[in-house]
């Protein structure tokens, strides 16, 4: 059946033009705990946040076949979106809050939302792309810019609520989207330009009522407020802009806290102070915001380091190696063999960490990417700073690594949990970095300039390793020229997408590496691949276009890459169909 749909929603006057009728299934708890092969329905796949599909049609031998079988036009912004897929239906989050509901298969429009946005000059610019979406029930579940909760219909676009969760402040907003958490929806915030510190929020998936909100940031007599020194109005900009993971075994949600502004401690007033919920990991309880347990992965960032990355729960033998690379410290108490974990790469300095997943006891830590910011961590998983790169004098150059771009940054990791490799994408980079001597505000963020470099001893500045989450052992590192500032994605077929600042599409193998195929697309491959079937045919799709934080990595080379940011699109492949 075909009909001609015009829909006023809250936010803005939609038209659509000549669509199919849509009859979707909904969406459950069991469904997104262990989610059909072929669709794409949580942010990271699973709940657990591994990006790897357990599609198997796509294989390291016939890989090289891939062609484009459609594309489409995306709003002019940041790309970095996962797509979601339900029922033959790709939910795309354009920047702007331009929500599109597309046929999977053939790249038709079925219906779009746009939201009216305030005037985008005051908005925060870090929350202009929607990197995830949350699918539940018979609603698909955004964060907008301007830092709203919004339900819309998967069957039509329209609006089913739309709450406020700045509560009268601006330059709030989200990135990285909302989760669904055991019927909860949970979303973090940035708050980057703000003079205050963000938060995570839990909310009713009927109503989006808000039921729990976590803050971070210690007052005044709080616990913790003795490792800032400085007043609470000076404490800036801590919150959650990363992935957040749910364990769907454990019942809890993991999440990471970001840094502070500015970031050297001798301009906020903060000189030799912890900080106390910066750059921490936390276990909570969806239902309540309840803190399960907490860990400080970076205390004392003067470097902007970020520890809000996402995590991975897994069931791993954990059999911690004392020949790992970067080791920095195994936890001489903690029992090895079969255990939930919570591992991954959280801060943008590249340390890698392992948990148990229930209790918070630290298992063990090592470097991946060059770092030079921490000195040591302790046996206990207590970290210690590089004294010699705090910041203690303005307008004196730093040379620190990784920057504020990573080593790691918000481009997701995959892990393949049938041969427990961890897969992430990293650069070789370093800066110097110089506190800036004037007066500043929030809308300073930092307050300090950057001079970009290679790491020591690297030609290169694109880099994935793949790593044993058993031993901790890396088992290959594979490099390229240009910036990979891009997710990973795994699959069953023994392959791994990703994307780069060079505008090259890549499948490498999974075992060794080496590129497999590639394509160059328009513009940078900076959205976050994901993969699903339809009547049988496996597609790989990936958004692309924008500025990239990324590109900024490419001035330390000496060659020019050539990057655009002209034409955003998404991108979908298959193999030829007979």
């Amino acid at each position: 059946m075909k009909l001609t749909t015009l829909l006023q929603s809250s936010a803005a006057l939609l038209v659509l033009g000549t669509i199919p009728a849509l009859a979707q299934t909904a969406i459950t708890d069991e469904m997104l705990a262990n989610p059909p092969a072929g669709e794409w329905i949580n942010y990271g796949q699973n709940q657990e946040n591994y990006r790897h599909s357990p599609l198997t049609q796509i294989t390291a031998d016939n890989v090289g076949q891939l062609q484009l079988v459609w594309a489409r036009g995306m709003e002019a912004g940041k790309i970095q979106v996962t797509p979601l897929v339900h029922d033959g239906v790709m939910y795309l989050a354009n920047p702007g809050d331009v929500i599109q509901a597309i046929d999977a298969a053939t790249g038709d429009l079925i219906w779009e939302h746009r939201r009216q946005l305030p005037n985008i000059a005051t908005l925060n610019s870090f929350g202009e792309p929607t990197r995830g979406m949350a699918l539940y029930g018979t609603n698909v579940y955004f964060v907008s810019w301007d830092n709203h909760l919004v339900a819309l219909d998967t069957s039509t676009g329209q609006v089913v609520f739309d709450v406020d969760r700045g509560q009268g402040t601006d330059m709030v907003s989200n990135s990285s989207g909302p989760i669904v958490a055991n019927g909860v929806i949970v979303a973090g915030s940035t708050c980057q330009y703000s003079p205050f510190g963000c938060f995570v929020s839990g909310h009713d998936s009927a109503t989006g009522e808000e039921l729990w909100r976590n803050t971070f940031i210690p007052r005044a007599g709080e616990e913790g407020d003795e490792t800032w020194g400085n007043d609470y109005e000076a404490r800036w900009m801590t919150g959650v802009w990363g992935q957040i993971t749910y364990d769907p075994v454990g019942g809890l949600v993991h999440y990471g806290t970001s840094a502070v502004g500015p970031a050297a401690e001798i301009q906020r007033g903060t000189v030799g102070g912890s900080m106390y919920g910066t750059n921490t990991r936390f276990a909570v309880r969806p239902e309540t915001g309840e803190i399960v347990w907490r860990h400080q992965t970076l205390p004392r960032d003067n470097w902007d380091q970020e520890c809000t990355f996402e995590m991975m729960v897994v069931n791993v033998d954990v059999q911690p190696s004392a020949e790992m690379e970067g080791l920095h410290a195994i936890n001489p108490d903690a029992a090895t063999g079969e255990r939930r974990v919570v591992t991954g790469v959280p801060c943008k300095n590249g340390t890698m960490w392992q948990f148990d997943a229930e209790t918070g006891e630290f298992l063990w830590a090592r470097d991946t990417s060059y770092q030079n910011l921490i000195e040591s961590v302790d046996p206990d998983g207590l970290v210690h700073v590089n004294e010699d790169l705090v910041v203690t004098e303005l307008e004196v150059a730093y040379e620190i690594c990784p920057t504020f771009l990573g080593g790691r940054d918000w481009p997701s990791a995959a892990l393949n949990p049938d041969t427990g490799i961890y897969f992430i994408p990293l650069n070789n980079a370093c800066s110097g970095m110089t506190a800036v001597d004037q007066e500043f505000s929030s809308l300073d963020v930092y307050n300090v300039s950057l001079d970009y470099k290679l790491s020591p001893g690297s030609e290169n500045m694109g880099r994935i390793d793949a790593i044993d989450i058993s031993t901790g052992r890396t088992l290959w590192s594979a490099e390229r020229y240009a910036s990979n500032y891009a997710p990973v994605l795994s699959t069953g077929g023994g392959v791994l997408f990703n994307g780069g600042t060079d505008r090259y599409f890549r499948a490498l193998s999974q075992e060794t590496g080496e590129t497999l195929w590639q394509t160059r697309l328009a513009t940078v491959a900076s959205g976050q691949a994901i993969s699903y079937e339809i009547d049988g045919v496996q597609y790989v799709a990936i958004g692309g276009g924008g500025t990239s934080y990324g590109s900024n990595h490419n001035r330390a080379l000496t060659e020019r890459i050539d990057s655009t940011a002209i034409g955003s699109a998404i991108y979908v492949f298959a193999l030829p169909q007979q």
